[in-house]
């Protein structure tokens, strides 16, 4: 029923992208798993190392900016998720699109959102993922998106976010979070 609701309501992608791509955009891939006969489905999210140049230790989808090869984000989305978390392009259905959400930092993130077809195979880039967590659909159904305190740096910033295995998800992924929520809760 879940993959019926987010069929239903998110925007397909183009059939064609456009080839320039404007520097201030990113995109994330929001990969959706689940085992055949159960109703419940997980999302597949990321601890980001302390390696990384941004957002060191912070939850978030794979994605990032794009590099001179990717043609369009969709194409940036699906490298970055192969690169952080090993999972080939080959093995993600793309459901469509939600809508941009944009950072603090005036970043338009572009989430697509993707279901992985068949069994996991995931394995985490050791300079970019410090782990791969699975965000439970039913967890996030029943607790919701809420407004949290972020600690950052020497920063409390006010957001909206959910905590998971004693991490908070916040900013930017916990807005992109929040529209599948919606979705899936008849929220307009």
């Amino acid at each position: 029923m879940w993959e019926k609701l987010l069929r239903k309501n998110i925007v397909s992608v183009p059939p064609e992208w456009p080839q320039a791509i404007d520097p201030q955009e990113a995109s994330v891939l929001v990969l959706m798993a689940h085992h055949p006969g159960q109703e419940d489905f997980q999302i597949v999210l990321t601890k980001r190392t302390q390696k990384v140049l941004h957002h060191k230790g912070q939850i978030s989808f794979p994605g990032g900016v794009p590099e001179k090869e990717d043609p369009h984000l969709l194409a940036t989305a699906l490298r970055e998720t192969h690169e952080e978390i090993g999972v080939p392009s080959e093995a993600i259905e793309i459901l469509g699109m939600l809508d941009p959400v944009v950072t603090g930092f005036q970043v338009k993130i572009i989430p697509f959102l993707g279901l992985l077809s068949g069994p996991p195979m995931f394995k985490a880039s050791p300079d970019e993922v410090e782990k791969i967590l699975f965000l439970p659909g039913k967890v996030l159904l029943s607790r919701g998106i809420q407004p949290v305190i972020a600690r950052e740096q020497a920063f409390e910033v006010k957001s909206v976010g959910i905590h998971w295995e004693n991490e908070l998800i916040w900013g930017a992924t916990a807005k992109i979070l929040e529209q599948i929520y919606k979705i899936l809760k008849g929220i307009p």
